[in-house]
């Protein structure tokens, strides 16, 4: 005979799922207050995400809390459940989880007749603010966790409130990977135990170079320090590396080195965010939005990446650049992996994510209104064929270098310098298009030998 347990599990699951599009709308309701109440103080927010409680996560719970021997019915375990729907405020750094909880006691100065508080123009809204925070978890880390709940429709529905730093986010979701939602029996738990420890304590250090970084860049501007823009592009590099060494961990069982391939992608989105924006951007949020990406994507770094073979570009230096890579994508690991990370960080999907990176590398080599000024001794028409020539040139011969170091940064700046020398020089040489084309292949083995030194 089936124990009785299972029945009130099936009963509960089965009222939950009924209720569910009620339940979605009161989480619905719940995050426009609460988006409401931070409106005035969105610098600090990065994020408010939310979830109702799933039928697999709801049926463990019932055993492990052994809601099936405290209720009578499946409408009282759900009564029951203080997280029947969860809710986090995201913040940028550590010191920001208490000021958001101070923030939330000010909107919030009315007591309801439980002791939790209220305000006039959100009197459904109810929060235990009283209570003590940071709260201690059984593994001895603390958590901003806030008890709630809802009035809709004359029904209350029990909520909670975390407030987390973007490393706690992230620590938060190692440790429900690794040990809560791990039922494998550990021998060596005090190793375990120091080394979530150490991994805590090295997110506590970031969050604090990042607080660091920000505060330099209240203070001072972009291009008032050059040690702020390094700060600013080292803290991204280090948080790709780091994140992204779990995921190779997490799909392949082991970390390759991938510093310096984290350090293109870091000076990639350095210079394609920082210096292409025209100086409006927000220089922290950008590295903010970075790591929030890297800490939620799923990566596999064992199967192909799949661009479409139809590829095409009307700019010549895009087109040969982009079909070589296309070509190669797949047999050479370290682009591979390159082009792996730079697909879970860009938002687009991945061929425009693929050519924005050809166009910010153009961009990087060759300043497009500079090699429009050249060769205009020339009728217009020939100039313009020479242009596209220079550019054809400098894409052939990144192609035959035939590595992921034409994108190092010590590189392209050398390339770029030696580009302008050969283009003035060819300048002073060509009398005509004709006569440039009659010597082009001489041309281009000179071009091919001075990146060679390059790259030597």
């Amino acid at each position: 005979m089936r124990l009785q347990v299972f029945d009130l599990i099936d009963e509960t699951l089965l009222l939950l799922e009924q209720n569910n599009a009620f339940y979605h709308a009161a989480e619905a309701e719940i995050n426009t207050i609460l988006k409401a109440l931070f409106q005035d103080y969105q610098e600090t927010l990065v994020d408010l995400s939310s979830r109702v409680k799933s039928k697999e996560s709801l049926r463990e719970k019932i055993i492990r809390n052994r809601f099936y021997k405290e209720c009578e019915n499946a409408q009282s375990i759900l009564d029951q459940l203080s997280d029947l729907i969860g809710v986090t405020i995201e913040c940028r750094f550590i010191e920001e989880e208490y000021k958001a909880l101070l923030w939330l006691r000010k909107q919030l100065p009315q007591k309801d007749e439980r002791g939790f508080f209220i305000c006039s123009a959100y009197p459904n809204l109810h929060l235990d603010l009283a209570s003590h925070q940071p709260q201690l978890q059984k593994n001895g880390f603390s958590i901003y966790r806030i008890d709630g709940f809802y009035e809709k429709d004359h029904q209350m529905i029990n909520f909670e409130l975390q407030i987390k730093a973007l490393v706690h986010s992230f620590w938060g979701e190692i440790e429900h990977k690794l040990v809560y939602k791990n039922t494998n029996y550990y021998v060596y738990d005090s190793f375990m135990k120091d080394l979530l420890a150490s991994i805590n304590a090295q997110l506590t250090i970031t969050d604090r170079q990042l607080s660091i970084v920000y505060q330099q860049m209240q203070d001072l501007t972009l291009t008032d320090s050059g040690l702020n823009e390094d700060s600013f592009e080292q803290q991204i590099t280090k948080a790709i590396n780091d994140l992204f060494a779990q995921k190779m961990i997490e799909s392949l069982g082991f970390a390759l080195n991938i510093k310096q391939t984290s350090m293109l992608l870091g000076h990639y989105i350095f210079i394609k965010d920082i210096h292409y924006d025209g100086g409006n951007n927000d220089r922290i949020a950008t590295l903010f939005q970075t790591f929030k990406k890297l800490r939620r994507a799923q990566i596999d770094f064992e199967n192909e990446v799949y661009l479409d073979q139809n590829f095409t570009s009307n700019d010549v230096f895009i087109d040969i650049l982009g079909h070589y890579l296309i070509s190669i994508i797949n047999y050479d690991y370290d682009w591979f992996v390159f082009f792996k990370m730079l697909f879970a960080v860009e938002p687009g999907n991945d061929m425009q994510d693929f050519c924005l990176f050809l166009s910010v590398i153009k961009n990087y080599l060759v300043d497009n209104y500079w090699l429009k000024t050249r060769f205009l001794k020339l009728p217009l028409d020939q100039a313009e064929m020479l242009h596209q020539e220079c550019a054809i040139i400098l894409a052939q011969s990144l192609t035959h270098i035939s590595t992921i170091k034409i994108i190092y940064d010590s590189n392209m700046l050398a390339v770029n310098r030696a580009f302008v020398s050969f283009v003035e020089e060819l300048e002073q040489r060509v009398i005509s298009y004709k006569d440039f084309m009659e010597y082009r292949q001489a041309y281009y083995e000179e071009w091919l030998k001075q990146m060679h030194e390059i790259f030597a």
